[in-house]
């Protein structure tokens, strides 16, 4: 009988050893576990930011490509515009002017 009182204590005391362990431990893995939530909601936001300013970047470049193609054309139509050929005739077909001895025709 004393063989088996002595064991007995020692088994309760080894569970009461193994509850301060696990306490413990489960507090340590919450703490890491609210420290990979927070850190993993930073962490979103932060890409989520950077994501929204390549888009904005990736929109504003569409822009500019788009404005410089307009600027090409408005720099050719300038160059056709100063053409003195090309002006006699705009003020012909819009203004209906006509050089000294022509007769206009409309259609």
């Amino acid at each position: 009988m004393r063989q088996t009182e002595r064991r007995k204590p020692d088994v309760r005391g080894r569970r009461k050893l193994r509850n301060k362990k696990k306490t413990t431990w489960t507090k340590y893995r919450i703490c890491i576990l609210f420290i990979l939530i927070f850190g993993g909601l930073f962490l979103s936001t932060k890409l989520y930011q950077l994501w929204e300013i390549h888009q904005d970047m990736r929109q504003t470049l569409q822009q500019e490509q788009e404005l410089t193609e307009e600027n090409e054309r408005l720099k050719a139509r300038k160059d056709q515009a100063g053409d003195p050929g090309e002006i006699a005739q705009k003020a012909r077909e819009e203004f209906g002017l006509a050089k000294p001895g022509e007769i206009l025709y409309k259609r």
